[in-house]
């Protein structure tokens, strides 16, 4: 059982929210890229999970700034929070510029890319689940070494996917700079991603 007061478990709460609302962008993330241009009207949607995802975090920071008592030190629930809302906004960010290339055409990279972030955000939506108990409950450390594992996974395919769209011939400058810019935006969710798993560990190690 957690042993939390109300006060901290209202933040408990709100970031399992805000986590829940993160695996709602990254399915429709992956559902875009995977299928793309299939689902390209979806991109809108990923404006909208962002503002939700931007209500949730204002919400949290609303509670940040009314409270006496924190589950764990303010700079941390600012920096977890602020780095959670960059991993919707890069989805966010990637989908957007399928639209604004004029992407007709996928790589198979960039749906495993895709495919990973979505993990690593149902990762984080596990983690969140048991984080009210993070003094305790293992689950929390396995998760956030889960989502490390992933993003190194990431790397392997992001230099990849650059070696071989640098490899291939008769294609224009302006192509290879479309997409080396996606591949490099794709790489930054897994990061933001991995950087989430790394500010949680660091709550864990910083309260036992």
């Amino acid at each position: 059982m957690s042993r939390v007061s109300k006060k901290e478990d209202q933040f408990y709460v709100l970031f399992q929210e805000l986590a829940d609302k993160m695996v709602v962008a990254a399915d429709c993330y992956y559902d875009i890229v995977s299928t793309y241009p299939k689902h390209a009207n979806r991109i809108t949607e990923m404006k909208d999970y962002e503002i939700d995802c931007d209500r949730e975090i204002s919400k949290i920071f609303d509670l940040l700034n009314n409270s006496f008592v924190t589950p764990f030190d303010r700079e941390d629930i600012s920096a977890l929070i602020l780095k959670m809302d960059d991993v919707v906004d890069d989805m966010e960010n990637v989908s957007r510029r399928y639209e604004l290339f004029h992407v007709n055409a996928t790589y198979p990279e960039a749906e495993q890319m895709a495919a990973l972030g979505r993990d690593a955000v149902h990762d984080i939506q596990v983690l969140f689940q048991h984080f009210s108990n993070f003094r305790k409950d293992k689950e929390v450390q396995k998760q956030a070494g889960m989502i490390h594992d992933i993003e190194d996974q990431g790397d392997h395919v992001y230099h990849s996917a650059l070696a071989k769209l640098f490899d291939e011939e008769n294609v224009t400058a302006t192509h290879l700079l479309k997409w080396d810019t996606i591949f490099g935006k794709m790489e930054d969710i897994l990061d933001d991603c991995k950087t989430v798993a790394t500010l949680v560990a660091n709550v864990v190690l910083k309260n036992a």
